[in-house]
């Protein structure tokens, strides 16, 4: 399985980490230069629905956030190309001991499962669907924000290709909606993949909530609202395949 790091290209001393890290597990890699936010809009996307975005973030977007989400949407489209599935991470995470095993895990089932999490998560909601010799194979009832380290299809890139012309939302957020584009969201545990020191210093930056007028602060709630009666029905008609 092909590893492709996303890193913006002058960003040396979080490109020495991973690599080190990277190396260190015997993960053979490549870095993927990251697109920067101030040219990737015209670039990436047929347009920026700001109304949108509002309504499923509660702010505006933000340079960096249109930059991350064409650095994966790049990605998407090359592991459509390689036709193969790959493997996808940011450059500030940190590795726990056990990860090479787990990488193992996913170079030989993401193909199948279409998309499988190492990240470590706090608000997501799973169902066990297999133990394994060392790890814990689950499905995802609620999706956890963040992109940092997953495994992905052409089956689920195609997908989300098709469905990210216009930016209405974050990376993380257009992925966890999968009431929306339909596909089973998996994870491994114990998670092998955390945030670094190098998180905190994130290059998204500031995303200050937006001020909204009375008509979109109610027309938000309806979205939350909608989301979770969407993600409960979606949840109830796709039981864990056997």
């Amino acid at each position: 399985m092909k590893v492709f790091v996303i890193s913006l290209q002058d960003s040396t001393s979080r490109r020495a980490n991973a690599s080190a890290q990277l190396d260190r597990a015997g993960i053979p890699f490549e870095f993927f230069d990251a697109v920067r936010g101030d040219t990737a809009l015209q670039q990436y996307f047929s347009g920026y629905d700001e109304i949108e975005f509002v309504l499923n973030t509660g702010r505006y977007v933000t340079p960096g956030e249109i930059g991350c989400y064409a650095s994966h949407l790049a990605m998407w489209r090359k592991c459509t190309e390689l036709d193969e599935a790959i493997m996808i991470m940011e450059d500030d995470f940190l590795l726990d001991e056990r990860f090479a095993d787990a990488f193992e895990v996913v170079a030989t089932r993401t193909a199948d499962l279409g998309y499988l999490r190492l990240q470590s998560e706090t608000k997501g909601k799973k169902r066990l669907l297999e133990k394994l010799e060392t790890f814990q194979l689950w499905r995802y009832t609620r999706y956890p924000h963040s992109a940092m380290c997953y495994g992905i299809a052409p089956s689920v890139a195609k997908t989300f290709i098709s469905s990210s012309s216009v930016l209405t939302a974050p990376i993380d957020v257009h992925v966890k909606k999968f009431w929306e584009h339909g596909h089973l969201m998996y994870g491994l545990t114990p998670y092998t993949v955390t945030e670094s020191e190098a998180s905190s210093q994130s290059t998204i930056r500031s995303r200050d909530k937006a001020k909204k007028p009375l008509l979109i602060r109610l027309r938000r709630v309806l979205r939350k609202l909608n989301w979770f009666v969407q993600r409960v029905r979606f949840n109830f008609t796709h039981p864990n395949p056997r």
